[in-house]
């Protein structure tokens, strides 16, 4: 989604209040409340009609499936996203279309005593190289510990190059087809944009699915060699 369609005056600076949003005259509109960690202000500007409410807040589209998608880190200003970063909110959005298929993969493989522990809300953590990254996992455990952990991952500085990781191992990496597209073809119909996200994420599905039961037939048979 573009933050801006048109230039309006912000509710700080003037009085026209004007919504952004393509062809909408409405003169009611609300600045978004998102604040980064730099201190930055979004400057988009809807109405009712086009901004979403999280709790008594008005955000942009964007920034409200940021803030839906941090949950309680989103309470820490020092943690929220640069502005043009769309890390969080990319992350949440895939895992939520996968997490039933993800949650069943799991709970196949589980093995008696083991059980499946699902995020749902995306964290920010560190690789060994202090590098930051959006995630949210599910996990199979036993009471000793960790036993496997699938993620879904955006790296802060490769936004929006969605990775997928099973155990330690990178199995599936792309930029989402419907931001991937914007640059050579903006408008598509419908059932292209359908067809579409259903083949992105059955890449995703296949690949996690063929690593899962990999590392779970290397678990029960140490000799064996892929």
């Amino acid at each position: 989604m573009k933050l801006f369609t048109r230039k309006a005056e912000t509710p700080e600076t003037g009085t026209a209040h004007l919504c952004q949003a393509r062809g909408c005259v409405n003169q009611n509109a609300e600045r978004c409340r998102y604040v980064d960690r730099r201190g930055r202000r979004c400057p988009a500007v809807f109405c009712a009609s086009h901004h979403e409410r999280v709790g008594d807040a008005a955000y942009c589209r964007r920034h409200a499936g940021t803030i839906r998608a941090l949950g309680e880190t989103g309470r820490d200003r020092n943690l929220l996203p640069d502005l043009e970063n769309r890390g969080p909110s990319l992350v949440n959005w895939i895992a939520s279309d996968i997490d039933q298929r993800v949650r069943s993969l799991l709970e196949e493989v589980a093995r008696p005593g083991e059980r499946v522990l699902a995020e749902d809300e995306v964290v920010l953590a560190y690789d060994q190289g202090r590098r930051a990254r959006w995630e949210r996992s599910w996990r199979l455990v036993e009471a000793t510990g960790l036993v496997l952990k699938v993620a879904i991952t955006v790296m802060e500085d490769e936004d929006p190059l969605v990775m997928v990781k099973v155990g330690h191992e990178m199995v599936a990496k792309g930029v989402p087809p419907w931001i991937a597209r914007r640059a050579k073809e903006p408008e598509v119909t419908e059932a292209a944009d359908r067809s579409q996200r259903q083949l992105f994420y059955r890449f995703l599905q296949e690949n996690i699915t063929v690593a899962v039961h990999r590392l779970r037939e290397r678990a029960d048979n140490p000799t064996w060699v892929a």
